[in-house]
């Protein structure tokens, strides 16, 4: 019987070739995006999952009480130490600070992130060593674990420890070789050190006012609110003036459930708001596709009513002709799954390059055979069951006279199936012209300062060290040099302090500033304006003790004509108030501008503004007087222009992502709709060559045979257009500061999808109404 089955399915896709390459082709471009969306989904999704004991590993995060309610990542350093010592539920903690570690490698310098961490992070986090002790590994204040890419790219082979690789001021010896970090992890680095080593430079790694990042593991089944009892008394007990409560975050809520949470986060957190829109999507384009294959199956009905109706009279049972339809749908599936496995290894890197992933294919894991069974199954029976229930709930005479065609029900449920499918097309053009609209404006706006032309980078010396006032005179007496300061990124600018007194400070009040640091050049190489009072002034030796605030701080503090007042530090400086600034963006613009404090402070890091069209000569020199000083180490500049559009590569992959796929729901939508048309015009030749003999027109011929599909897609667009309105809108609530909706985004999809329906069903409604009416009247 199934021998038969598939003979007769294999004799239908031949019959009807048209409809069964538009099946096959759309459920394989529809299965195809589907996988590769479900590829990143599954990455995103995974992050520190793979970690034995990742359920029980938590790291620590500090949240302010002030009205602010501040959070951020680094906490006390000394807690570390004093958890394990006084909490028996925890078996490990450890510490951890990334930076940048340059080691000498013959004459060059390579600079690579380095982890500076405590011995228990090696069993924490279940590192994999090929060569070393993970017991002894960390004990030597001078050791380097270094990972396989790292080991080969310093010696060419794994056989690393015991040897030593010059740094500044010492050598170091490795002690360790380890797996390379998994890309799913978000603790991810190159080196890894003891952190004696910070202790050496200086660091207070034992203290309670210097941060840390800072993990624990806890006992299996042990609740965390009773370690977060036991770690506020350790801080109260050992901080007593501490306004701040400590809480757990567990390591696998920390991809997808921070972004934009905390401050000094790690660096390429995911959002699981995209995962769900994403997931949704990937699901909306299976849909699509399913339905082009019902819709197609269900106009089918027509010319196979005689085969069923025969089949019925010579004893064929419904629940056999369920499952030949259903077989012969399952049988397309398949083959389209097939092209749909091709066409993923052909995009994947282009998708790679797109989400900045590295993904791949598991085929050597048996979930996947499951996982893609499971997919063939869900679609051929989503996409054959109404098919199958249709044709083969025909009564036997009926279904050989052909009656079947008639059913209204049929025709109904075929126009919902194509409202549906553009609907869910146009919701995604929406969705993507919005996108890129908000992209748009945070490019466009006018964050309060300019950073246009502007690089910097950092000199390895202390921030007090002569050396760089006379480095930062050398360079601004460039000519292609507008302006060069010594201070802080004004760009990423993260961290609070609260406990600050001035006069007529309401009770309660206590507000967090932001602060940011620079020298006398600070504000006119950036730009940034005043509004009230002055900037600071090299020839002024009472600067030192003066403040510049925001206007947003301003405004909180509640004072009528703050210039002149003095603001009293939480550990007891007196600062005087001497101008205030106009209010700029110094976070990402999904947030509000807070409340901000701009001191004289000394740094080793430069900023320098350029002449427009210089760039390459003024790099140079740059470099050359860089080299001069004898810094040690090789130049590491960037540019906040770059820095800026890295702070929105989430959105802007994204909306790369809704274009490309909503490109794929509407061409889809339209290979259904070629298909759908085609029979449509078939069936109704005869009535067409009528219609011509007595008088219509070609163009009144092509009107009537298109402007049914147009009613269906502008029926689309009035559904599509205000679900999609009310998605994006809170989407936008996200930002603080955002675009509008304008009412032409509706229009403008709705055009695009009657465009591209109108170009779809065109050529074959003209080809018909051109028809000689002879020969029509001959059809059949």
């Amino acid at each position: 019987m199934i021998k038969n089955s598939l003979k007769i399915a294999f004799r239908n896709i031949r019959r009807y070739m048209l409809h069964s390459v538009l099946n096959i082709a759309g459920m394989a471009i529809g299965m195809a995006a589907a996988i590769l969306i479900l590829l990143w989904v599954r990455d995103e999704l995974s992050y520190d999952r793979d970690l034995p004991e990742a359920g029980n590993i938590y790291r620590l995060v500090e949240k302010d009480t002030s009205s602010q309610g501040s959070m951020m990542i680094p906490v006390p350093a000394a807690l570390s130490a004093a958890m394990k010592q006084e909490i028996p539920e925890i078996i490990y903690t450890t510490r951890y600070t990334p930076s940048p570690l340059s080691l000498k490698k013959g004459d060059e310098y390579i600079e690579e992130l380095v982890a500076t961490v405590d011995k228990d992070f090696l069993k924490m986090f279940n590192l994999q060593f090929i060569d070393g002790d993970i017991n002894t590994a960390l004990d030597d204040p001078h050791s380097i674990i270094l990972t396989e890419e790292t080991a080969m790219k310093f010696f060419g082979d794994l056989h690393a420890v015991g040897k030593t690789i010059p740094s500044r001021g010492y050598d170091v010896k490795v002690t360790g070789v380890i797996k390379d970090i998994p890309a799913n992890r978000n603790l991810r680095f190159k080196y890894l050190v003891p952190l004696q080593w910070l202790s050496e430079l200086g660091a207070h790694s034992n203290s309670w006012q210097e941060r840390f990042y800072t993990y624990v593991q806890v006992k299996k089944g042990t609740d965390p609110k009773t370690v977060e009892r036991k770690i506020a008394q350790i801080v109260k007990t050992n901080v007593p003036e501490s306004q701040s409560i400590i809480f757990m975050q567990n390591v696998k809520k920390i991809h997808l459930y921070s972004a934009g949470k905390y401050n000094y986060d790690v660096n390429g957190l995911g959002d699981i708001i995209y995962v769900r829109i994403l997931a949704l999507i990937a699901a909306f384009i299976l849909v699509i596709a399913c339905i082009n294959f019902m819709s197609l199956s269900t106009a089918q009905s027509v010319q196979r009513s005689k085969e069923t109706g025969i089949r019925k009279v010579t004893g064929a049972g419904r629940g056999k002709l369920i499952f030949q339809f259903l077989g012969e749908a399952m049988l397309m599936v398949f083959t389209a799954h097939i092209f749909a496995m091709i066409l993923v290894e052909l995009f994947l890197p282009g998708f790679n390059t797109l989400t900045g992933k590295q993904l791949f294919v598991p085929y050597h894991s048996a979930g996947l055979y499951l996982q893609l069974m499971g997919l063939i199954v869900l679609c051929g029976l989503l996409a054959g069951g109404y098919p199958a229930l249709v044709l083969s709930a025909a009564r036997p005479l009926d279904a050989i006279r052909g009656i079947v065609k008639k059913s209204p029900t049929n025709i109904r449920f075929r126009k919902l199936l194509v409202i549906f499918q553009f609907t869910m097309s146009v919701g995604l053009i929406i969705c993507t012209l919005v996108i890129g609209l908000q992209l748009k404006f945070m490019q466009k706006k006018d964050i309060g300062y300019n950073r246009e032309n502007i690089g910097y980078f950092m000199f390895p010396i202390r921030p007090g060290d002569p050396k760089l006032e006379s480095l930062k005179k050398e360079l601004a007496g460039y000519p292609s040099i507008l302006g060069v300061t010594k201070g802080f990124n004004p760009s990423s600018i993260e961290g609070y302090v609260n406990g600050f007194n001035w006069n007529g400070k309401k009770e309660g009040n206590d507000i967090s500033f932001c602060f940011v640091g620079g020298d006398a050049d600070f504000a006119s190489t950036f730009g940034f304006k005043i509004k009230q009072g002055r900037f600071f002034s090299p020839e002024i030796n009472t600067d030192s003790s003066a403040v510049v605030i925001n206007e947003k701080a301003s405004e909180m503090m509640g004072l009528a004509n703050p210039l002149g007042e003095v603001i009293t530090t939480p550990w007891g400086a007196r600062l005087t108030i001497i101008g205030i600034m106009k209010n700029f963006n110094f976070k990402s613009l999904r947030y509000a501008i807070e409340p901000l404090i701009l001191q004289v402070g000394s740094s080793n890091s430069f900023f320098v503004r350029m002449k427009p069209g210089n760039r390459k000569s003024t790099l140079e020199f740059i470099d050359k007087t860089f080299k001069s000083f004898n810094p040690g180490l090789p130049m590491d500049f960037h540019f906040m222009d770059n820095d800026f559009e890295n702070m929105y590569m989430t959105e802007r992959r994204i909306g790369k992502i809704f274009m490309y796929f909503s490109m794929m729901a509407v061409f889809i939508s339209c290979l259904g709709l070629i298909g759908l048309s085609s029979f449509m015009n078939e069936r109704r030749t005869k009535e067409i060559g009528i219609r011509k003999v007595n008088g219509a027109k070609t163009v009144e011929i092509f009107t009537l045979l298109s402007g049914e599909y147009l009613i269906w897609v502008m029926i689309s667009v009035f559904i599509a257009g205000p679900v999609a309105y009310y998605v994006m809108h809170k989407w936008l609530q996200n930002f603080a500061f955002r675009t509008h909706i304008p009412w032409w985004v509706l229009a403008v999809s709705g055009c695009i999808a009657l465009f591209i329906a109108l170009a779809t069903v065109s050529l074959q409604s003209y080809r018909t109404s051109e028809k000689n009416p002879v020969d029509a009247l001959r059809y059949e």
